[in-house]
């Protein structure tokens, strides 16, 4: 049963229960933020489950922008599958007329065979003119039969390379999708998962190094609620082109969650980690902040941020978490800086 469109008694309650949830943790009910929350009440999504019930028992809001998130990560990856399975269809598809068309034309080449060697055998020494004549234009007939068959699966192959193009091209744009943060334009949590383990593992086989940036935009909570989440909105995609502007072509840049950002920094120093992301803290600060609707002049935002080293053996999670910790000595230490884990002991002995 397709409990989507079968069973309209259980989906309508699915569907009362994602509302009544919303509304409980004052999620704005936009179609975007629906979908997260009616894949939460069918439970169809264990990992998402979890996610929420996580945050929830926590005491954490679930507000819209983790809804967001939540989005990007989550139903954005079942809308790649859904492209991934509609392109194998029609791949499927030209792929058995191809063959079809290739046993047609394998078909032909037999009989065409079988037409020679059928009037050579009838040809003799007594065989009239006429007799000839037949002969050849039954070979000619099979001859152009063959040919006509060529050029069909000739034009059918032509016909399906530039369909199999677009599947190309369509795939490759799903997937870029589902993997780019649909506000800033960088890579969202799924792909900033990915690239970490994938970078890990390169560093750990190739004995480089690889540091990890953590930022967070400083009091990003009350410049919201001053000013509202299209503005919001808008020192987010700032933030996120200063980064991008600050990096090398082998990093990466992520938006973590919410106002977080991360930077993969794969064969670069502690040191020289640390002097980009004060680069790009300087470029943040630098920037100015103007309201599009008003052209009111806002001031400025800040950014803290916190390097990492990855360790010989290290997990992810274990790198993220003490990134996290240089971080939030920034924030504990005045905020508008960068602290890497040199700095971050250096600071702790000086606060004990």
């Amino acid at each position: 049963m397709n409990t989507y469109t079968d069973d309209i008694a259980v989906a309508t309650e699915w569907s009362m229960k994602a509302l009544g949830l919303m509304a409980r943790h004052q999620v704005v009910p936009l179609p975007a933020n629906y979908e997260v929350w009616f894949r939460y009440a069918s439970g169809q999504d264990s990992v998402l489950n979890e996610e929420i019930d996580s945050r929830l028992k926590e005491g954490k809001k679930i507000d819209e922008q983790l809804s967001s998130d939540l989005h990007q990560r989550f139903v954005s990856h079942a809308s790649l599958a859904d492209t991934t399975l509609d392109a194998g269809d029609k791949l499927n598809s030209e792929v058995d007329k191809i063959l079809k068309l290739v046993q047609a034309a394998a078909g032909d080449s037999s009989a065409l065979g079988s037409s020679v060697r059928a009037a050579s055998e009838g040809l003799t020494n007594k065989s009239t003119p006429s007799d000839i004549r037949h002969v050849v234009e039954a070979i000619m007939s099979a001859s152009m039969q063959m040919e006509n068959r060529s050029k069909e699966l000739e034009q059918r192959l032509h016909e399906t390379k530039g369909e199999l193009s677009t599947l190309q091209i369509n795939l490759t744009k799903a997937r870029n999708e589902a993997r780019t943060d649909g506000l800033t334009g960088v890579a969202n949590r799924k792909a900033f998962d990915e690239t970490l383990a994938q970078e890990i593992a390169r560093a750990t086989s190739e004995r480089t190094s690889l540091c990890l940036i953590i930022g967070d935009i400083d009091h990003f909570k009350a410049f919201n609620d001053t000013w509202g989440h299209r503005t919001g909105d808008q020192v987010l995609r700032l933030v996120a082109s200063c980064l991008k502007g600050g990096v090398r072509e082998t990093d990466t840049v992520a938006r973590y969650g919410g106002e977080e950002f991360a930077v993969i920094m794969p064969a670069i120093s502690t040191d020289g980690a640390e002097r980009l992301a004060n680069a790009m803290r300087a470029a943040v600060q630098a920037r100015e902040l103007v309201k599009r609707s008003t052209g009111e002049t806002l001031g400025r935002v800040t950014m803290s941020l916190g390097v990492a080293t990855l360790r010989p053996g290290e997990s992810p999670s274990a790198l993220i978490e003490r990134a996290d910790a240089c971080l939030y000595t920034a924030k504990r230490s005045g905020r508008n800086r960068v602290v890497s884990e040199q700095a971050e002991g250096a600071l702790k002995a000086k606060a004990s």
